[in-house]
């Protein structure tokens, strides 16, 4: 029996009956399976098992900051290596910050340029081309501040090659597309030539050219015009190098004639010989092409600048910069035309005047008319503008005819100039533009007809008085007056060519005292061009009339109406312009005799040296034996100087003089016996000579007096009178009282040899005049009598009072007049004399006074011992008649 089938059974089963399956389509799909999200999957089945179990090894040092423990880096830690390879980036922000890493890291640590400093040179001279403005500037800045100055401490060989680099860098520059580039790589060219000069050389014609492409790009001339300065600035430093270099060249070139062949090839081949690398036939031609591209960018320049209301300092700069460039260029034209032509084919050029002409002076046409536009303006800028432009064309005045440039409006023109600079607001400015007008002014005088130089004349005149000694156009203004007075440098006497230089040779001369006495204070290294002027003028002009240069006197002194004389600055000047105005007074001698008294307060001075002191005395004696000085001046001169001379020993405070008077004392008696016969000279200066001695100067004075009178004539009875014979026993008695004070004094320490000096000219006297020796003896016995107002202290100190002092003195003087040979025969007419001193002191010893102490008597005993013994010897009397003498107890 089956299950029963229908009812609720049934209808259960059949409810529950599942749905057909759709067909699919294409085959059978996998199964798939329904997860929640988040839950991880179990890997699959076949999946591989790839764990790696390991354990960890720890290696010491391993980390970055260890690695650069010791090592330079900067700011962010980076190395000089790393630097140098960031450098490179393509970012320009971090080519920035690479070249301020290396700035920092050079600047603390030293050494790493010093080891790497070719490496970094190598990697930087990359960057002169970058494309970022900030990373050029960056470059510019480390070059300027760190690597040239460093790099000028190498050997020439490693600067050398290193600088080819950047050279060849800095050309590849100056042809980029890029406007902004090529400016800067011209910059980079100036600071290598300001650094490097010799370098230059060996670039030079790959330069300029570059220079006249740019300058000829219409793009940067119209639109970026202001950009031309940085050009301008580095053209101009290029051919102020190229000129300086031909200019010191010269000396060499004109010795080339004495070389042999071997020796004239080794100058033409050696790479260090600048001039030789310079081809100036085609330096020429590249330069006459700047010419004409100068003087049009002058010319629109100039137009732009006047047509505006407001100057722009821009574009001044760069017209000024321009006209430098022409003014050099056309000083390597002259100096290539004046430069004579060797035998030697080696460095013979085809470039004559007629080349100047004909390819420089057309172009200067323009030029010309573009001083007139400047001309109307009031403004001082403008009239610098003109400066230099009559630089140029006063440059060029020997190849200019009137034919091209009329001279007449040309000297107004340089004559306008000199009146507009008298009121130009900026000294500064007219120091700096004005001083090479000046030092061409002799040269256009020369060249230019006499009847167009008149007002030029007159306007230089007019300026050089106006000019102030401590103006830096004062020295200019010195040249040029001297240039055109003087044949020296010119070889022409402009005063005999017709010029009409000659009427203003006072002018000038009348100034130059003025401008020597004020420049003392104001100006010393004036002085020295001043005194140099003068002396060369005298020499020059020998008759010249010299009231012009009375005021040369004030250097020397002033002397009053009452005869006192005012110290001028002649004392206090350097040695060298000491001597050179000493010898300007050989040449100016109708101004000596107001100078005599001044010149001679000036030879007494402390502060002058005894070097001048004795070429003062040889210059006047020149003088003198010239004819230019009367003998009454140089009498009065020298005996001023023998009269007045102060002698002071050394002493902490200052050093002894004794030495130079000694000297000086020579000096004056070679020159007195130089003047003729001597008594005819000592009758000359006769009066001035006993007024000296009357006025009772030192013991140095007096004997140097002395010797004059022994010099020209020791026998003179102009003597015999009573005041000469005071005032030669008080100087004898003077000096006897300083033998014992010698040593404390400081002159000479032998007592002997001093006295001995000081009696010397007496002794010559007494030995030559009998008569004055007998007075004198009368003067010396009345002396130790107590009579000491007969005779004429020179020590203006009162006498010893004590008789055993007076009687010591005067044997002392007795015993070294015995001890000279020469002198016993004419003692021997004084023998009275010398008994009556000696019969005095005996008496006074045989008295028993009681104002003789015991101690006198001895000193008294002593002299009197030592005083018959010299007298015995000289043989004018009886043995007998001194043996009488003796003292009786």
């Amino acid at each position: 029996m089956g299950r029963p089938k229908g009812g609720s059974a049934a209808s259960s089963s059949s409810s529950k009956k599942p749905k057909p399956k759709p067909k699919q389509r294409g085959g059978v799909d996998f199964k798939k399976y329904k997860h929640k999200v988040g839950r991880k999957l179990p890997p699959p089945k076949n999946a591989t098992n790839t764990e790696i179990k390991s354990k960890t090894i720890v290696l010491p040092e391993q980390s970055m900051a260890s690695e650069r423990a010791g090592m330079a880096v900067n700011k962010r830690g980076l190395t000089l290596r790393e630097l140098l390879q960031q450098t490179a980036h393509y970012n320009a922000n971090v080519r920035r910050a690479a070249l301020n890493g290396i700035k920092d890291i050079v600047v603390k640590h030293p050494t790493e340029l010093k080891l790497h400093k070719v490496a970094i040179i190598e990697k930087l001279q990359e960057r002169i081309c970058d494309t970022d403005k900030v990373v050029r500037e960056s470059l510019y800045n480390i070059l300027q501040s760190l690597i040239f100055p460093s790099l000028k401490e190498d050997n020439a060989i490693s600067t050398r090659s290193t600088l080819f680099l950047l050279m060849a860098n800095i050309l590849n520059g100056m042809t980029h597309l890029s406007i902004d580039i090529q400016l800067m790589a011209f910059r980079f060219l100036e600071l290598v030539v300001l650094n490097f000069p010799s370098s230059f050389s060996s670039y030079a014609e790959q330069a300029f050219n570059n220079f006249v492409a740019v300058l000829s790009n219409d793009r940067i001339n119209l639109h970026d015009r202001n950009k031309l300065n940085s050009v301008l600035s580095g053209l101009g430093h290029c051919l102020s190098l190229v000129a300086k270099t031909i200019e010191n060249d010269d000396i060499s070139n004109r010795q080339v004639h004495d070389l042999s062949a071997r020796e004239l090839w080794k100058c033409t081949t050696d790479e260090d010989n600048s001039l030789g690398a310079f081809a100036m036939p085609n330096l020429l031609l590249k330069l006459q092409s700047l010419v004409q591209i100068l003087i049009n960018s002058v010319e629109v320049s100039a137009s732009e600048l006047c047509a505006k209301s407001a100057i722009d300092a821009s574009s001044c700069e760069a017209l000024l910069s321009a006209l430098h460039c022409l003014d050099t260029i056309c000083r390597i034209f002259v100096h290539e035309v004046k430069k004579p032509q060797l035998k030697f084919s080696i460095s013979k050029t085809q470039f004559g005047p007629d080349w100047l002409r004909n390819s420089l002076l057309v172009h200067l046409k323009n030029l010309w008319g573009v001083k007139c536009l400047f001309h109307e303006k009031g403004d001082d800028k403008f009239f610098i503008f003109n400066l230099k432009i009559a630089e140029i064309f006063l440059c060029l005045s020997a190849w200019i005819d009137s034919t091209m440039f009329p001279a007449e409006e040309f000297c107004h023109f340089v004559s306008s100039l000199f009146a507009k600079a008298k009121t130009l607001r900026n000294k500064d400015l007219m120091e700096m533009y004005l001083s090479p007008i000046i030092t061409c002014i002799p040269d256009l005088i020369f060249n230019a007809p006499d009847d167009s130089k008149g007002h030029l004349l007159e306007a230089f005149t007019d300026t050089f008085r106006g000019c102030k000694v401590d103006c830096k156009l004062i020295l200019p203004y010195l040249d040029a007056v001297g240039e055109m007075l003087l044949p020296e440098k010119t070889g022409t006497w402009f005063a005999e060519d017709g010029s009409g230089v000659l009427g203003y040779h006072d002018a000038w001369i009348h100034e130059l005292p003025r401008i020597l006495l004020q420049s003392i204070d104001k100006a010393p290294s004036v002085t020295k061009v001043v005194l140099k002027l003068l002396l060369r003028i005298g020499q020059y002009f020998p008759t010249m009339d010299c009231e012009n240069l009375r005021p040369f006197i004030k250097l020397f002194g002033v002397e009053s109406s009452s005869g006192a004389v005012e110290l001028g600055p002649f004392v206090n000047l350097a040695r060298d312009c000491q001597e050179l105005a000493t010898s300007c007074l050989y040449y100016f001698p109708s101004l000596l005799p107001d100078i005599i008294r001044p010149l001679a307060s000036c030879c007494l001075s402390d502060a002058l040296e005894p070097l001048i002191l004795f070429k003062v005395v040889e210059v006047l004696q020149s003088t003198y034996k010239a004819g230019s000085l009367q003998i009454t001046e140089q009498l009065n001169f020298l005996l001023l100087l023998m009269a007045r001379f102060r002698v002071h020993p050394g002493n902490p405070s200052k050093v002894s003089n004794w030495d130079t008077f000694k000297s000086l004392n020579r000096l004056i008696l070679t020159s007195l016996s130089e003047m003729g016969d001597g008594s005819l000279v000592l009758e000359l200066m006769w009066n001035n000579l006993s007024n000296a001695i009357a006025q009772k100067p030192s013991m140095h004075n007096m004997n140097g007096l002395f010797r004059i009178i022994v010099t020209l004539d020791a026998g003179t009875n102009k003597l015999m009178n009573e005041d000469a014979i005071k005032l030669i026993a008080g100087y004898l008695v003077d000096a006897s009282l300083d033998l014992s004070k010698t040593i404390e004094v400081g002159f000479q320490h032998d007592k002997t040899r001093l006295f001995q000096y000081f009696i010397k000219p007496c002794t010559i006297m007494f030995d030559k005049n009998d008569k004055v020796l007998c007075s004198t003896l009368e003067m010396l016995k009345s002396f130790i009598t107590g009579d000491d107002h007969l005779l004429s202290s020179l020590s203006n100190l009162n006498y010893p009072g004590e008789l055993s002092c007076r009687v010591c003195v005067v044997t002392t003087i007795l015993i070294f007049l015995c001890n000279d040979q020469k002198l016993h025969r004419n003692l021997s007419f004084g023998k009275l004399v010398i008994k009556g001193i000696l019969d005095y002191i005996r008496h006074q010893l045989d008295s028993s006074g009681p104002n003789v102490t015991y101690e006198e008597k001895q000193k008294l005993r002593s002299a009197f011992e030592q005083l018959k013994t010299k007298a015995l010897q000289l043989n004018c009397w009886d043995r007998s008649e001194l043996e009488g003498l003796s003292i009786t107890r």
